[in-house]
């Protein structure tokens, strides 16, 4: 089993009443299962937020591991280490 943090910003904050998660997961998990388990715990509201399916996340979030943006890595199929940070932040536009 491996240790992740799991850091909720603004909006994401206020659907999972915390603005910090730790889970532990099985060796070689990928963001998506990590994801899965997060949207068993904080519920729909959550999932419409950040997924616009199972297998495709929000292009409003930002989901970063370790300060990089997941999109540049393996997308939801990237692996995380023991000991990774994962943020969540929803994208902010204006005009």
């Amino acid at each position: 089993m491996i240790d992740v943090k799991i850091n909720f910003l603004s909006l994401l904050a206020d659907i999972t009443k915390i603005k910090e998660f730790s889970i532990s997961v099985q060796d070689n998990s990928t963001i998506k299962e990590i994801l899965e388990r997060l949207v068993s715990k904080f519920g729909k509201d959550f999932e419409r937020k950040i997924l616009d399916s199972p297998d495709s996340l929000s292009k409003y979030i930002i989901l970063g591991l370790n300060g990089k943006d997941i999109r540049t890595l393996e997308n939801l199929n990237t692996i995380v280490n023991h000991h990774d940070e994962i943020l969540l932040l929803p994208a902010i536009a204006g005009g």
